[in-house]
């Protein structure tokens, strides 16, 4: 159990993006009105439909929230929860329980209202974060991982939308003066132009609506889609975040909104016109310090176990081996693995394959549509060529001669083949440690570009036109260090971004406990190496008393 009194509350407070605003004598009233609360494992803090009394904040552990229909969403530390059913004044909507032994800090409804009322930036703060709440279960986000959560959504603010009506309202306006100015018949063209301008007008709601920032535990992603003609999605892992500024000018500032900036070591990622770029800055920051505490926090926990497994291990004790792990660390073998060469028909079938995957490497070739782009004339010609060729055979024509046709066809099917094996030459792979961009030339040369997957600091992917949206193929942009990486024209961009961004994190787990098992390894050795000199300083002064 963790044990909290008043100063440890104050110093978490301080602490937190909620009330990092506040002057020290703002923090210290408020810090009474927080009561720390302890659960145990499998405790009901409060069931579905009940009314809302409380405000918690987690100080350790975690709460499982359990909403309608089996969906679940865990709050961990540093997070809060209950404030919706305080705001809306409806009942709870999920049952809240704890996961193993929690510690959290509870506000009572009245205490709740008066700090917001006090403090009309944390009410602004809680209520874009109720807001995006009820966003984020609403919409759906196929590429998220499967212990990935959403910590923030937010969205474009409305006033973009707004500005963007100014052109198709007062060219309504216009139309309609047209109308009646040329005496045109009102039946007809009033229902069209009403028709146009309304489409117009769903079009430009339906396309504001598909745009989104959002904040996960594990990346900030941008999310922007022009519908019918392009989409797009950038993101940034948390581990590559430098800083986060927000941008504003003078209407931006009037109205309420504005800029944020993500910058990592290679550039910057603007989220324009965000309708809370307080809190989306915020939580950002919020979800990066997070991000590195838990890992502080496990590593500090596995030099402990580790500590005490080498100490046993000494006194004569058998440490008990923890099966979960089985890392394979620097200088130490893989498991072997039985690889089969691929077979001649495996590579034929694979020449047409957009993705295939072979003994853990994935690999990808751009869409048939750009190998269709560049060949179809030709191929149209090879149509023309044969039939001609087998109705000189048979006399169905008398010009021009076989052998001039005959030459045509095999220059023809010469420069189709060549096409054919410029495309298929062209390959994007991504392997358990690199990704590879391979670009050979028939009959030329090959250049080959590659980058360790936990160098990566921003994916990108983007479908520009209404063809690549169509036939569903893009370019996963990846940036490294001063160089990009593009997969160009792959077929399901959004597909090869997900398996890459998978690669990345399990690459960069892989690297940091590589590194944290090498830490741990030297920290253990010193305080053994303490541990044995202090017994046998303690050895030589019991014989030094008994002599």
């Amino acid at each position: 159990m963790m044990d909290i009194d008043s100063s440890s509350i104050y110093t978490f407070l301080k602490d937190h993006y909620l009330f990092q605003a506040l002057k020290d004598q703002e923090l210290e009233q408020i810090t009474r009105l927080f009561k720390p609360i302890t659960l145990q494992e499998g405790e009901v803090l409060y069931r579905r439909g009940q009314r809302g009394r409380n405000f918690f904040i987690v100080v350790s552990g975690d709460v499982v929230l359990d909403f309608e229909g089996d969906k679940t969403v865990h709050v961990g530390w540093r997070e809060h929860f209950g404030e919706e059913a305080l705001l809306s004044g409806k009942p709870r909507m999920a049952s809240a329980r704890a996961q193993g032994q929690i510690t959290l800090l509870s506000l009572q409804e009245k205490a709740f209202l008066l700090l917001l009322e006090t403090f009309p930036a944390i009410k602004h703060t809680l209520t874009a974060i109720n807001q995006s709440d009820a966003l984020a279960r609403t919409r759906t986000f196929p590429w998220l991982g499967e212990e990935e959560d959403i910590r923030f959504v937010d969205r474009k603010h409305v006033f973009t939308f707004y500005a963007r009506l100014v052109v198709p309202l007062l060219l309504s306006m216009l139309t309609s003066a047209g109308i009646i100015l040329l005496n045109l018949n009102p039946l007809l063209f009033a229902p069209l132009s009403f028709l146009f301008f309304g489409g117009w007008v769903l079009w430009l709601w339906i396309d504001w609506g598909n745009d989104y920032y959002l904040v996960t535990t594990e990346r900030v992603v941008w999310v922007e889609k022009v519908i019918w003609f392009r989409d797009q999605r950038r993101e940034i892992p948390l581990g590559s975040v430098l800083t986060v500024n927000i941008s504003t000018h003078q209407l931006q500032r009037l109205i309420g909104f504005g800029d944020v900036v993500v910058r990592t070591y290679t550039g910057n990622m603007p989220m324009k016109n965000a309708g809370h770029p307080s809190v989306l800055s915020a939580l950002i920051q919020e979800a990066h310090y997070v991000a590195q505490e838990r890992h502080k926090q496990t590593e500090a926990a596995k030099i402990n176990e580790t500590l005490r497994e080498r100490l046993n291990r000494e006194e004569g004790q058998q440490p008990a081996r923890n099966q979960t792990e089985d890392h394979v660390l620097d200088g130490e073998e893989p498991i072997p693995r039985s690889s089969e060469s691929m077979s001649l028909i495996q590579q034929i079938l694979n020449l047409f394959r957009a993705r295939y995957e072979w003994d853990d490497v994935i690999t990808y070739r751009k869409h048939k549509f750009v190998l269709f782009q560049r060949s179809w004339w030709l191929l149209i010609t090879l149509i023309g060529l044969l039939v001609s060729f087998f109705a000189r055979i048979v006399n169905l024509i008398t010009s021009p001669s076989l052998p001039l046709i005959t030459t045509l066809l095999v220059i023809n099917t010469l420069i189709v083949a060549y096409i054919f094996a410029d495309w298929a030459n062209d390959r994007f792979q991504l392997t358990p440690r690199q990704i590879i961009d391979v670009d050979r030339k028939p009959l030329g040369k090959e250049t080959k570009r590659s980058a360790l997957l936990e160098n990566i600091l921003s994916l990108d992917y983007e479908r520009k036109n209404l063809l690549q949206r169509l036939f569903n193929f893009g370019t996963v942009a990846i940036n490294v260090g001063d160089i990009q990486l593009d997969f160009e024209n792959v077929s399901k961009p959004k597909l090869v971004q997900n398996e890459i961004f998978e690669h990345y994190n399990a690459a960069l787990k892989r690297k940091e406990q590589e590194q944290a098992q090498r830490h741990r390894d030297d920290m253990v050795e010193f305080l053994a190496a303490y541990h044995r000199q202090r017994q046998e300083t303690g050895q030589s002064e019991e014989e030094s008393s008994e002599t």
